[in-house]
């Protein structure tokens, strides 16, 4: 897994409780390790990768998930 690549979430995501999006994939912006496990940064897109999530305020938020949690 590098940055770029294209990832399946395990479990549907929502960015927040009112969103009426719901997301099952994420582009990678970067793999950070952390005392526990290794987390994935992620930018939630669609299937294809080419329309990124823009939050309320119209930034590409970066989401952090478990190596668990994803798949390539």
């Amino acid at each position: 897994m590098k940055v770029g690549d294209l990832v399946r979430l395990k479990q549907p995501f929502r960015p927040t409780i009112t969103s009426p999006e719901t997301f099952y994939f994420g582009k990678v912006a970067g793999i950070i390790a952390t005392e526990s496990d290794p987390e994935v940064l992620v930018y939630l897109c669609n299937s294809d990768g080419s329309e990124i999530y823009v939050d309320e305020l119209g930034y590409q938020a970066i989401y952090s998930f478990r190596l668990d949690e994803v798949e390539c």
